[in-house]
Order: C-alpha cells, then sequence, then structure tokens
C-alpha cells in the first residue's frame, strides 16, 4: 500500500508543479494575447495564480497600455476571480464572480494644429467600428462584476497639465461574449461614453476649462515643435 502511494506521489507531484507553475504562466500569456486582441491594445499582467481545485483566480497589475500615447489607459491593481473550474477546459467559461480594486484610468490629451485629441476616444471608435476581434474560440459569461476605488487621471505633457478625481464604484450582471450574455464590448462603449460625459461635467465644475483658456497656446506649439526637433536630431545622430 505504501509503495503504492509513493507511486501516485511520484508521478502527481511532478504533474502539480507543472499545472501550477508552467499552466499559471501559459494562460497568462494566453490572456495577455486574446484581451490585447479584443481591444486592440497591448494588455500586460504582472502576476497571475491560479487555484485550479477551488476555481479561484488572482492577478496582479494588470495594465491596458495606450496605442497613440504614451503609457496605460488602465491600470488595475488587484483582481479576484471565482469561476466553475471544470469549465476552464470547455468552450463556455462560467465565471461567477469578479472584482477589481484600485483602478487607475488615465484621460490623455494633446494638442496638435490646433487640434485636440485623446486616448478615450481612439479606444471608443476601434470599439464602435468593430476593429477588435479575439483569438480565441472560446465564449464567457460573469455573473458579476465589482469595479472599486476608481480613480481617473487627465493628462498632457503638451499642456504641463494633470488632475485627479474619484469615480464612484461600478456594479455589472451577466456581462461576456456568449449569446445569453449582454456583450462587453458594448458594456465597455458605455462605461467610456458615460465616462466622457462624467468628465466634462467634473472639468466645468472644478473651473479646469479657465486654466485651460489661459494657457498660451503658441507658447505650447513651440514646445511641440521643439520636441519634435529634438527627436530629429536623435535619429540623424
Amino acid at each position: 500500500m505504501k509503495k503504492f502511494l509513493s507511486i501516485i506521489l511520484i508521478f502527481t507531484l511532478p504533474f502539480y508543479i507543472l499545472v501550477e507553475f508552467i499552466g499559471d504562466r501559459l494562460i497568462k500569456n494566453i490572456l495577455e494575447d486574446n484581451i490585447s486582441s479584443s481591444l486592440n491594445r497591448k494588455v500586460l499582467i504582472k502576476k497571475l495564480n491560479i487555484d485550479y481545485l477551488s476555481g479561484e483566480a488572482q492577478a496582479e497589475n494588470i495594465k491596458l497600455l495606450n496605442k497613440k500615447f504614451d503609457g496605460s489607459l488602465v491600470e488595475i491593481e488587484f483582481v479576484k476571480v471565482n469561476l466553475n473550474a471544470f469549465s476552464i477546459f470547455s468552450n463556455d467559461i462560467l465565471i461567477n464572480d469578479v472584482q477589481l480594486e484600485n483602478i487607475n484610468l488615465n484621460y490623455y490629451f494633446k494638442f496638435t494644429d490646433r487640434i485636440t485629441s485623446d486616448n478615450l476616444r481612439n479606444l471608443q471608435q476601434d470599439l464602435e467600428f468593430k476593429n477588435t476581434n479575439s483569438q480565441s474560440s472560446k465564449y464567457f459569461n460573469i455573473n458579476n462584476l465589482d469595479a472599486k476605488n476608481i480613480t481617473l487621471a487627465v493628462l498632457s505633457s503638451d499642456f504641463d497639465f494633470e488632475k485627479t478625481f474619484s469615480i464612484s464604484d461600478m456594479n455589472f450582471k451577466n456581462i461576456g461574449n456568449t449569446k445569453d450574455s449582454k456583450n462587453y464590448k458594448d458594456i465597455l462603449k458605455k462605461v467610456f461614453k458615460d465616462m466622457v460625459v462624467d468628465l466634462r461635467e467634473k472639468i466645468i465644475s472644478n473651473n479646469l476649462l479657465d486654466t485651460l483658456e489661459n494657457l498660451n497656446i503658441e507658447e505650447i506649439e513651440n514646445k511641440v515643435k521643439d520636441k519634435l526637433k529634438n527627436k530629429l536630431k536623435s535619429l540623424i545622430n
């Protein structure tokens, strides 16, 4: 009997190590690739731990990078997921609960040829015109998702401007990409649309328009030109 148990242990221990260490890393890479292709933005996950027996997973320091701006659009410090563990190996992943904590949203805007552009509008356009596709054939449904402790930073290197606001906690039910789910892309579009409206209200209520109007546009244009000149010099050298 002891010999039998020893044999079982010899075979199961390497398998456990393989799943825990290589499996987490493999799934992390798959998640990064699929979310990146779905949102047409590079996504990075610093750390992912999955308990395959309980169906619980934790991720830390998730970043959704900007496409036409430096830095990131979204940074999530901590994510906790409770799912049906057996569904991982099926085409329909069933997720019971998702908790997102300490979320930093960065609204970047810049001034070029007297035209203001930003990073939110660019993502909205990609989601609106279906410029996003997933590389995975799997479907998922999230029964409940909570997003807590959200901040929104308004940033512009051209204006040398930065202001941070708090955003109310968010809750979503039954979202995903199955036929019975509320489409997650539609939810994202609505979230960012509402965020733009909320941002405008905060800008007006905090008199930020007066601050922007008092900025010297000619001075800003000269700063931008100087930056371009320095980049060209570095390329030539």
